[in-house]
């Protein structure tokens, strides 16, 4: 059971009322076997402050209580609640207060029993909901924010402002869980999640599940477990220069941060950055892609977990507003998405200084060597360039295949291809490309390479027009091609021939791009020199597509494929922002470095910066007795 407004001594003392009340019986489960505390959050959230923490005392005074003593004081409370007038209200109250939390906690899943338990004990609550109506029920009372204007835009930022004191009140410890509250209501609520991922993007079942579903509980997990550690004050070494003085760095909040997230994965690229953002203190502004805004999913999940959506705003509207969102100086940006749009948005960022992290496109390449186990290497290369239909950053966009062993992995390739299954359902391997835009350069970058010579060997039924594409395998590639040189965000299988190591690792470095890339050999050397001499941000050996599913490890592009890493401890603290400090003790002691620059210290500085970049022992007793002689005759110096 967590909460964030209940210490360990309350939750206590709510546990030991609630059974008291609820002792639970053959029907129904005991109080005490409840798991957790959400939904009390929301309710304690809403009164006023003076009865939260009055509540809160009282919780506390009660778990010190034996429990027939409680059961005593409710028989004492529910008799003085019957007596008419002024002398039976504080009673009623009372009774309300005690009685109240412990239903609304008890009877928030509304199966039919509960409600005619609550309504014979004439006890109303607002957490009732049927489950096809769970997701956007608690956001009907909180109005989305679409297409803001002008007006609207600054009066959210103002807003923002004045609520980072009141974020950066609540510690960490409870942000975590809060987070923690939020991985248990997006686990708790999979199915409802992924129809609403499907309904935006026509994924497949298992690419919602495996891609966004399953990444965020993994992230979210790695987060409550690594904030802690990687928030707190750090300490660092002092050189002896600066003996007796101490160094820390601190990570503190940034302030605004301006999250605008793509369309390919809109449940993974919301959850992720908005997560990270809040655990660092930050005031969060969201905006989703237009294509893709799963309206109402994000900030239901926040409102359950106990989130204040005062401290995460969801904005809804296309590349206007995003623009008229920078124009307002947020703290930071947070963009993933193309290149061309990355580009905008550092060009306007620029006018005001504000530090950006872009996480944009890809042409990632899998080069498979004659070592290798095609029909291991096939069947991952056909899963890196295939998943969520190749919308993805990190698709595998071109396939460098050994000379000695093009036409067998071709043909392990086609076989695994052919063998796979275009549909939505949970039996699909793969749905629809999401944006008919998409399908429309999908289309162009194919048309493009069958006009110059290119085959295609899979999809020949395509009508480059249906937003269901079939995989499609192609060879005789050339640098010509559109579709050698740009990202084309499709379920596209390029096909390439090389003959050795070196001409392979140039011509992916050739690209524009650098995001990542995948190699496949059973030579353990060979994978870690060609590992280091690809210009990419992440690569997988013998794998694909796995560096950005491990939350430990940082991940970020080279070249225009981004700037900066998130995930990992060091992307935690890139939603943060370090503050260095050195700490002396008060004294009266006069530092050397002070006023005034006689000779004497010149010659003595001029002797210690000597000793002190020389080797050897020699030379560090010197410079330690030199430095002594220096600070004592700079606490009598004059000029």
């Amino acid at each position: 059971m967590k909460s964030l407004y209940l210490g360990e001594r309350a939750e206590k003392g709510l546990i030991k009322l609630g059974t008291v009340i609820i002792p639970g019986d053959k029907d129904l489960p005991s109080f005490s076997q409840l798991e957790q505390l959400q939904e009390i959050d929301i309710m304690l959230k809403e009164l006023p402050k003076d009865d939260r923490e009055g509540l809160i005392i009282l919780l506390s005074i009660l778990s010190l209580l034996p429990k027939f003593i409680i059961k005593v004081l409710l028989l004492i409370i529910e008799k003085g609640a019957t007596v008419n007038g002024p002398i039976g209200s504080p009673f009623r109250l009372l009774n309300m207060g005690l009685k109240g939390p412990v239903f609304t906690l008890y009877y928030s899943n509304n199966s039919e029993q509960n409600q005619e338990i609550l309504n014979k004990l004439n006890y109303a609550t607002q957490i009732n909901m049927k489950e096809e109506d769970l997701m956007l029920q608690k956001v009907k009372n909180n109005e989305l924010i679409e297409n803001p204007n002008q007006e609207q835009i600054e009066e959210i930022f103002n807003n923002a402002k004045k609520n980072q004191k009141a974020l950066r009140n609540i510690p960490l410890s409870s942000r975590v869980k809060q987070v923690q509250n939020l991985l248990i209501t997006i686990r708790d609520n999979e199915e409802l999640i992924i129809k609403k991922i499907q309904e935006d993007t026509k994924k497949s079942a298992g690419d919602a599940l495996v891609s966004e579903f399953f990444g965020v509980l993994d992230y979210l997990h790695f987060l409550v477990d690594n904030a802690e550690k990687a928030l707190k004050d750090e300490k660092i070494k002092t050189p002896i220069a600066l003996l007796g003085k101490k160094s820390r760095v601190y990570y503190e909040s940034l302030g605004t941060m301006l999250i605008i997230s793509p369309w390919n994965y809109p449940f993974y690229q919301a959850i992720v950055p908005i997560a990270t953002s809040y655990i660092c203190g930050n005031i969060t502004l969201y905006k989703p892609s237009e294509v893709t805004p799963l309206r109402g999913l994000i900030e239901d999940l926040l409102l359950k977990a106990g989130i204040d959506l005062d401290f995460i705003k969801v904005i809804y509207g296309d590349g206007k507003v995003g623009s008229q969102l920078i124009d307002q100086r947020p703290d930071k940006i947070f963009f993933t998405g193309s290149v061309n749009t990355g580009k905008k948005i550092m060009q306007q960022a620029a006018q005001y200084i504000i530090p950006v992290e872009l996480e944009l496109g890809g042409k990632d390449a899998s080069i498979v060597f004659e070592d290798c186990n095609l029909k291991r290497a096939a069947k991952g290369v056909a899963w890196g360039a295939l998943t969520n239909l190749g919308q993805s950053c990190t698709s595998v966009e071109r396939i460098y295949v050994h000379s000695a062993v093009y036409e067998a992995f071709k043909t392990e390739l086609l076989n695994e291809v052919r063998s796979l299954k275009q549909e939505i359902s949970k039996d699909g391997d793969f749905g629809h490309m999401t944006s008919h835009m998409q399908t429309k350069i999908v289309a162009e970058h194919v048309k493009d390479a069958l006009s110059k010579n290119a085959k295609l060997l899979t999809g020949n039924n395509w009508d480059y027009e249906s937003d269901a594409i079939p995989p499609l395998v192609l060879e005789d590639i050339s640098e010509e091609m559109l579709i050698y040189n740009e990202e084309t965000f499709g379920p596209v299988l390029p096909l390439i021939k090389f003959t050795n190591e070196k001409e392979v690792i140039d011509d992916i470095n050739a690209s524009d791009l650098g995001l990542s890339a995948s190699l496949w050999s059973k030579d353990k050397a060979k994978c870690d020199r060609v590992t280091r001499e690809l210009n990419v941000g992440n690569v997988s050996v013998n794998n694909v597509m796995l560096t950005e599913g491990n939350p430990y490890l940082p991940f970020g592009g080279r070249k225009y494929s981004g700037i900066g890493t998130y995930k990992g401890i060091s992307g935690i603290r890139s939603f943060a922002i370090s503050k260095s400090v050195l700490i002396d003790a008060d004294s009266s002691k006069i530092e050397v470095n002070w006023y005034p620059y006689t000779e004497k210290k010149y010659i003595g500085f001029s002797l210690m910066t000597k000793y002190a970049f020389t080797k050897g022992l020699l030379n560090f007793v010197k410079f330690a007795l030199k430095g002594i002689g220096l600070e004592s005759y700079s606490q009598k110096a004059k000029r």
